[in-house]
């Protein structure tokens, strides 16, 4: 499976869900985590990883690409491995609309904030050009670095469930310092020590989600 973790807008905590997601799902498969982000955030996470992993780190290959390369060279890589994630940055270029073209799922990460879902209806205009090329492309959206109470989860949530295109799934990972600690040592929420439990919860449920068959049956 080819999975994009995309959006238009910054700080969303996109390379942060698409490292831990690899990480996760390495620790049973093969999997390739493409950089598309001229910020190199993965670059750096991963050469982080392999200093301090070392031979642990065999299942997850992380490579740059940029531009086309992010559909042509992915079409050629992927045969060698279970699944592909891709972390397109945030902002709609050429590099995201290649990557969306050959995906199967699209995840986007929204943080419950003006700004951030404000970009709800920029998305879906991009999904929706996409889709001439790549019909069968299926969009998620969760809520990441979630409030911890208030009304602007479920304020949010009622916006990205109103968006055409694109479903809202009720995983959502909140805004915990776990998160960020883990990523600065190269290491996902479930490896770092001493583990948040709150935070390997949600990290588990988004990759269980994002792994069942959930987007089988979505296709079918």
């Amino acid at each position: 499976m080819i999975i994009v973790i995309g959006g238009i807008k910054g700080g969303a905590g996109k390379s942060t869900i698409a490292a831990n997601l690899a990480a996760r799902r390495a620790t049973e498969y093969n999997v390739l985590l493409v950089d598309g982000d001229e910020q190199e955030t993965t670059t750096l996470w991963a050469a982080t990883r392999s200093e301090n992993l070392s031979e642990q780190n065999s299942n997850l290959t992380c490579i740059q690409l940029r531009g086309r390369a992010a559909r042509d060279e992915v079409l050629k890589l992927s045969a060698h491995y279970q699944d592909v994630l891709i972390d397109v940055g945030g902002r709609d270029t050429t590099t995201q609309r290649a990557a969306l073209t050959i995906a199967n799922l699209v995840l986007l990460p929204l943080p419950p904030r003006g700004p951030d879902i404000w970009t709800l209806d920029k998305v879906a205009e991009l999904l929706e050009e996409v889709r001439t090329v790549n019909p069968d492309l299926v969009a998620w959206a969760f809520l990441n670095r979630a409030d911890a109470g208030g009304t602007d989860n479920q304020d949010a949530m009622q916006m990205i469930a109103d968006t055409p295109g694109i479903e809202l799934i009720a995983p959502r990972v909140g805004d915990r310092k776990a998160f960020p600690n883990a990523h600065t040592q190269g290491l996902s929420a479930i490896e770092s020590k001493p583990r948040d439990p709150k935070a390997v919860k949600e990290l588990e449920e988004l990759y269980q989600y994002c792994f069942s068959t959930h987007l089988i049956s979505k296709k079918d």
